[in-house]
């Protein structure tokens, strides 16, 4: 008996080793259950990460009248976005809805603009779950999978109050040179001087408002070129007879209307206050409109407003366009080219203009000299998994010519560095726009 029951022990002890093992020994993967855990993780629908205020008001710790509130909101993966998604904004007992504006490759920012009757004594707030798609969309970057849109509060703070009845005009909150010399200190013939200069509100003009900038004993005159709600940018090409030995300066209060305007965005009848202290000669702007060397190009790169129209893939037919930039006004003849990699093949954007843009409210469209426009049009054959890159030096005349614009006419010098492939603008000309 007694080796009876031994033998059943033993026994008993095997079967628990075996269930031991079945328990703790995890079962080795098969080709299959790794695709089902990949296709699972890909197909996580992106999530909002955080939701905070950008910037501050212009004056102290409230919002007035017309002033801009910008919310941004990151997600933990690239999204993309159509339509116009809105973020619900407490301000007192009223909401507000602060609108798309633009995004980056996780963020999404929103803006909202100040109103008359808008009054909190607390500071702006955001309740849970503000974000609404209001008809547009929200998606992973390969536009299949709604993004998760749920979100915690935002707490009110005591430095964003709202008082609309604020009306005081927009003002200078800074002015300062945006530029300097290609080479050395010293701007030479043909050159670029650009000005930026900053409100405290968003603004809006029309015509073509200048800042008069001090070039040793003349007086020049930088005109508008382009504008973003708070900033307008003005430009000066240096001349032939320019000459400053202690560098470019800005007198105070240079900023002049030339028959243009300058208002609060969104009110026609508030003009800004366009007062400014001075900006100092820096001898690091120097000029010298005698000095003659080639336009170099300053950045080569693939048009971020014209991204693939469906996603991140551009397919058949559809354009592909390059900029690129040089670092004064240049003038082309002939037919030039910008070398792209697409997959394995290497194709060519033709030249087709100089950057063209309307300003609003001014008559005419502002050609912008320095920047050069290539297109190319996807073809069937054309595939890129990874995203267009554009190799080092990839601009050639092709016969043509890309030239200093003002007298003499030097060569411009084409060499630049590369462009990494980009994954939001992958190529398929086997597809077409449905």
């Amino acid at each position: 008996m007694r080796g009876f029951w031994r033998g059943r022990n033993l026994i008993r002890l095997s079967c628990l080793l075996a269930l031991a093992a079945c328990v703790t020994t995890p079962r080795t993967p098969t080709t299959s259950d790794a695709a089902a855990t990949v296709t699972e993780a890909e197909s996580v629908a992106p999530a909002v990460s955080s939701i905070v205020f950008r910037g501050s008001p212009a004056r102290d710790d409230t919002y007035g009248l017309g002033e801009t509130v910008e919310v941004r909101v990151r997600f933990d993966s690239p999204v993309t976005a159509t339509g116009k998604p809105r973020m619900a904004l407490t301000i007192g007992t009223q909401t507000r809805h602060a609108t798309l504006s633009s995004w980056s490759r996780q963020s999404l920012y929103f803006t909202y603009t100040v109103q008359e009757d808008d009054r909190d004594e607390d500071g702006i707030s955001i309740a849970p779950n503000a974000l609404a798609l209001n008809g547009g969309t929200i998606k992973s970057a390969d536009a299949t999978i709604d993004a998760d849109l749920t979100h915690g509060p935002v707490a009110a703070e005591r430095r964003r109050k709202v008082n609309g009845s604020d009306s005081s005009p927009p003002g200078v909150r800074d002015i300062a040179f945006n530029s300097s010399p290609a080479r050395g200190d010293t701007f030479g013939l043909g050159e670029t001087v650009e000005v930026r200069v900053e409100f405290d509100r968003a603004v809006k003009a029309t015509g073509s408002p200048q800042v008069v900038l001090t070039i040793g004993e003349r007086m020049r005159h930088a005109t508008l070129s382009a504008w973003s709600p708070q900033s307008m940018h003005f430009e000066y090409t240096v001349q032939g007879p320019d000459r400053d030995e202690d560098g470019i300066s800005i007198a105070a209060n240079a900023l002049a209307l030339n028959e243009g305007t300058i208002k609060q965005a969104g009110d026609r009848t508030t003009d800004a206050d366009l007062s400014h202290g001075a900006v100092a000669a820096n001898p690091t702007r120097k000029v010298d409109g005698s000095l003659v060397t080639r336009p170099v190009v300053r950045a080569i790169y693939l048009d971020n407003h014209i991204p693939p129209p469906t996603g991140d893939t551009y397919v058949r037919g559809e354009r592909v366009r390059v900029w690129v930039e040089f670092d004064r006004d240049v003038t082309v003849t002939g037919q030039p080219l910008v070398a792209l990699t697409i997959g394995s093949q290497t194709r060519q954007a033709i030249y087709s203009g100089h950057s063209a843009f309307t300003l609003p409210g001014a008559v005419g469209t502002f050609v912008d000299e320095h920047v050069l426009s290539f297109d190319y049009l996807v073809q069937s054959t054309d595939r890129d998994e990874d995203g267009i890159s554009i190799p080092a030096n990839a601009v050639a005349l092709n016969g043509g010519t890309i030239s200093h614009a003002a007298a003499p006419k030097v060569d411009a010098d084409l060499a630049h560095n590369s462009v990494p492939a980009d994954p939001g603008r992958k190529v398929d000309g086997s597809r077409v726009t449905p």
